[in-house]
């Protein structure tokens, strides 16, 4: 609709008009006066109406006409008044006035009044009523001729809005034969509106799945059908009339008459095809992003091994002194972190792609948080932080779950708590059921640390986020871990929340999971499962075979793996892996993948296909760790698959026991 309330629309609509019609602002100007209004008032006041008050036109109770505006530009309606007019040479009219606003005030623009005006004529001879009936007459074809300019002004008013928006609009009747076409629609389509008029919309608008290239559903088909509005399509290609094609988004809806039944249907729809673009180069963006982050993983892993295998051997060895010891530990610390890190960003990865599966078995939380604590203070064996209690019930918690990734989540929480709490603070674990049914399991870990500003709660959770928190500036780390155990959290069917009174009150973090009642003859698993498999043979050493082309990490991992009773063979490559092999016969293989000339899968297939080296257990040691790189492992015959750096007591289960 046209917007009657500013002057150039109002002289644009009201000109057509014969009768007087002035637009009046909010402090009572006129605006703008149309020319039958100038007619009857111009001779009385001699120059313009637009621009005067008017109460400097009119000879009443000033106050009257204020409040009668200002009644008129809230209504709606037509509210009648009357407005005496006092020209400036004397002369004097009565009009009936009718006011409605047209322009409801905005908040910066004042309301604007529409004011019709009536000339009241007294009756000077008897023909007065066939007078009033004559005018009356021609009043009511004059209406009706402007009734019918003003519908085509809206009309060619709503073609020019049609034509001058940015989407495709093309109109059809009950029949969903084309009515009307936009510029944009005949750019799109390729059809003119001259050839598409008339035809039915499925001859002009032909669109297909974007994935499966099937003929899709015509929304206006089904808008005529089922008599709804069709929301926003997606994965819609549009065929144009040459053959070509452009990815759209479409909607429809209806259009109803007086008596609500569909007289038609308009259909707009926009091109998205550089939309489209985008999306695929940021899915390509976004995957290319988890092969770096895997790589970098696996290069971040391989220097990590020999430094763990190093450690272990020295800290193993005769006449190690004290000191020695001492930074040995502190060397394994920095290497759990690094590999905790390195673990982080990968399941960030993970999570961003729903990429988690979690190995659920009914699972005691009890030792769960005992294994957590544990791994937590290894990382501190000095005790100098702060103070770590686990307030735990007699029975069991159990939760259909994963225990590995549950141990992650209260590690994560419990080290963070450690780290946000200066020396000689406390950091206190509890666990028990809670709810009507006793059906929900709640674990807080509260602290008496640095506490959390309110601002700072509402973001704590999101990726790569670091709260200003100043005791931890110095202790580093990606911002990874609340975002990781949240998700985790939920994946189990829980939450995660955290409160805070502000900074120096503390913190708390609260997981909620639910609960499960054991079933009989349940093996309760209670520590993250390392699924170790027997390796075979007979009990005693076990001749292992080392693959690995970094020589450090083999000659490092050989080193270990011999200081345990078992006697071992390297090799670099894989070519050297078969012929080592067919010479030593080995029992077990721990095999890197990323290998020259021949990778591990192929030599895994080839020791396979070997009757006298079938039985080895083949265990992939890699820095790729992520779903389908253990998938793959185990698709070409590895028994087990084992991240960098390895973890040794894994590792030692694995091998079996030493000689004797």
């Amino acid at each position: 609709m046209a917007d009657l309330g500013r002057p150039e629309e109002f002289s644009r609509f009201a000109d057509l008009l014969p009768e007087p019609m002035l637009l009046v602002g909010g402090d009572a100007v006129v605006l703008a006066a149309n020319p039958a209004s100038a007619g009857l008032l111009g001779g009385m006041f001699g120059r313009e109406l637009a621009g005067r008050r008017i109460l400097e036109l009119v000879d009443q109770d000033a106050q009257a006409v204020t409040q009668w505006l200002r009644a008129c530009s809230r209504s709606r309606a037509l509210l009648p008044g009357s407005l005496r007019f006092r020209g400036e040479t004397g002369q004097a009219l009565h009009c009936r006035a009718d006011g409605a606003v047209h322009s409801p005030a905005s908040g910066v623009e004042p309301a604007t009044v529409l004011v019709r005006l009536t000339p009241r004529r007294k009756a000077a001879n008897p023909f007065l009523g066939l007078n009033l009936r004559i005018e009356e007459l021609t009043t009511e074809v004059g209406r009706r001729v402007r009734a019918e300019q003003a519908l085509r002004g809206e009309r060619e008013w709503f073609r020019v809005t049609l034509e001058s928006i940015g989407d495709a609009v093309i109109a059809t009747d009950s029949l969903g034969c084309i009515t009307f076409m936009n510029s944009v629609a005949e750019n799109l389509t390729g059809w003119s509106r001259e050839d598409a008029m008339g035809r039915p919309l499925g001859e002009v608008f032909v669109i297909m799945n974007e994935y499966t290239r099937e003929p899709s559903e015509n929304p206006v088909d089904r808008v005529l059908r089922d008599g709804v509005t069709v929301a926003l399509a997606n994965h819609t290609i549009l065929v144009r009339r040459d053959g070509t094609e452009c990815s759209i988004d479409d909607s429809a809806a209806p259009i109803r008459d007086e008596d609500d039944e569909i007289a038609g249907v308009v259909l707009v729809f926009h091109e998205i095809t550089e939309r489209r673009k985008l999306e695929r180069q940021l899915r390509m963006a976004d995957q290319r992003k988890d092969e770096f982050l895997a790589m970098l993983a696996h290069e971040l892993r391989n220097p990590l091994a020999p430094l763990r295998s190093g450690i272990e051997i020295l800290r193993v060895g005769a006449g190690i002194s004290d000191q020695a010891e001492r930074i040995a530990e502190m060397m394994e610390r920095q290497v759990q972190h690094m590999t905790r890190l390195v673990d982080d960003l990968l399941d960030v990865s993970r999570i961003t792609r729903g990429s988690i599966e979690l190995r659920r078995e009914s699972v005691d939380l009890l030792p769960v948080l005992e294994h957590a604590l544990e791994m937590v203070e290894q990382l501190n064996p000095s005790g100098e932080g702060a103070e770590v209690t686990l307030n735990l019930p007699q029975g069991p918690l159990l939760v259909d779950g994963d225990a590995t990734r549950l141990s992650q989540v209260f590690v994560n929480l419990i080290s963070n708590a450690v780290k946000f709490t200066e020396p000689g603070g406390r950091v206190t674990v509890t666990a028990g059921l809670e709810g009507a049914r006793r059906d929900r399991i709640a674990v807080s870990v509260r602290d008496t640390g640095v506490g959390i500003s309110e601002d700072d709660l509402s973001d704590i959770f999101e990726l790569f986020v670091q709260t200003d928190r100043s005791l931890a500036r110095t202790k580093g780390g990606l911002g990874l871990g609340l975002p990781v155990a949240r998700r985790l959290t939920e994946l189990h069917g829980g939450t995660l929340k955290a409160r805070s009174e502000g900074p120096g009150r503390g913190s708390e973090f609260i997981v909620r999971l639910p609960g499960m009642l054991p079933a009989e003859g349940t093996d309760l698993e209670g520590t993250p499962s390392d699924e170790a498999r027997d390796p075979g043979g007979a009990p005693g050493g076990r001749r292992v075979l080392v693959v690995d082309d970094n020589h450090d990490a083999a000659e490092l991992l050989g080193m270990l793996v011999e200081h345990w009773g078992h006697e071992v063979a390297l090799a670099h490559d894989g070519v050297e892996a078969l012929q080592v092999a067919a010479r030593f016969k080995p029992q077990l293989v721990l095999l890197d993948l990323g290998l020259p000339q021949l990778d591990g899968y192929e030599v895994a297939g080839r020791i396979r296909q070997d009757p006298e080296l079938a039985g080895a257990v083949l265990i992939a040691v890699s820095g790729y760790g992520r779903r389908e790189d253990r998938q793959r492992t185990q698709e070409a015959g590895f028994d087990d698959h084992l991240v960098k750096p390895v973890d040794h007591e894994v590792l030692k289960r694995l091998l079996g026991p030493p000689l004797d």
